[in-house]
Formats: structure tokens, C-alpha cells, sequence
């Protein structure tokens, strides 16, 4: 798959693409949330996880280092330009986003580490026995609501959460 970055992305190191960062939960599609979006912080003050930052060009964005986003809504609420939304759907979901877990992850390296699997209410993360005593985690996508609770409690960095190949909600 190609992926399209432009200069200012080369320059940073950012090699992922145009959706590298998260945005808010129940944004509209990317080109119509930088449309609509402006910029105002009012969803970032909103938050009261404090996981939505101030991103690239001034557009915010997900932090789940911080934390983990718990669907209250409360930047949906904060937002007057209609970049976050439930649209006409309250039970839309509020991102498309698929986790990925590194080989750098302690259990794969046959180190006993559950905490990722642990955090997770939506029993998204399992784990699965394999050769010479190692655990590897698996991930169901269909279960995972990308809450990001994984990923601040992964002491190895393994874990990450980026957009999937669903389109986000427009």
C-alpha cells in the first residue's frame, strides 16, 4: 500500500501518512474534519482524561499515553463547528482505529507480562500459549473499541493504535 506524505511529514520523520495522528472521537472523515475543525481547543479543554492534545498544525489529536479514552461525549459537546459528531446515530461508533502489537512486546520475548490483556474491559487482548513457555498476545479487532488503555500501561512501548482501513465516520 502507498501512502501519500508531503514534505513538512518527510521533514518531521513522520513516514506513516496523513493520518498519522488520532483525532478526537467521532470526527468527521480527515479532509472534512481540517475543513471544519478550527481550531478552537475548546475539545481539548473539554476532555477530562486530558488525552486530547494539541497536534500538528494546531488541529488536536489523541494522546493514549495519557490515558484512555473513556466515550463520554464531552467533546462532542464542547465542539460548535461541527467537526465532532454523532451525526444523527448516537450509537455510531466513535473511531475506526486498529491496535497493533510490536515484536518488542515482553511476552513475545518470553518475558510473563499481561498487563495489556489485564486492562482491557472489552477482552480484546488474549493470550495464547506457544513454544519454549512464551504467551503471545492476540488481538481481536471486532472487540477492540480503541480505548487506548493498552498502551499506557505496556512497559515495553509495544503497543500502538492507528487508523484502520475502514474509513472514519463521515
Amino acid at each position: 500500500m502507498s501512502r501519500n506524505i508531503d514534505r513538512s511529514q518527510f521533514l518531521r520523520g513522520d513516514l506513516r501518512g496523513r493520518q498519522s495522528e488520532i483525532r478526537p472521537p467521532w470526527s468527521q472523515s480527515e479532509s472534512s474534519f481540517t475543513e471544519l475543525c478550527e481550531r478552537c481547543n475548546d475539545c481539548i479543554g473539554a476532555c477530562p482524561q486530558k488525552i486530547i492534545t494539541l497536534g500538528s498544525a494546531g488541529f488536536p489529536k489523541i494522546d493514549f499515553s495519557v490515558a484512555q479514552c473513556t466515550f463520554c461525549g464531552d467533546c462532542v459537546k464542547a465542539c460548535k463547528h461541527q467537526a465532532l459528531g454523532f451525526d444523527s446515530d448516537p450509537n455510531m461508533a466513535p473511531w475506526h482505529l486498529e491496535l497493533s502489537i510490536e515484536k518488542s512486546c515482553l511476552s513475545q520475548n518470553g518475558v510473563v507480562c499481561r498487563s495489556c490483556g489485564d486492562i482491557c474491559e472489552e477482552a480484546a487482548i488474549c493470550f495464547k500459549l506457544a513454544t519454549r513457555g512464551r504467551s503471545l498476545p492476540q488481538v481481536d479487532q471486532q472487540k477492540c473499541n480503541s480505548c487506548g488503555a493498552c498502551i499506557s500501561v505496556c512497559p515495553s512501548h509495544s503497543i500502538s493504535i492507528l487508523p484502520g482501513t475502514q474509513t472514519q465516520a463521515a
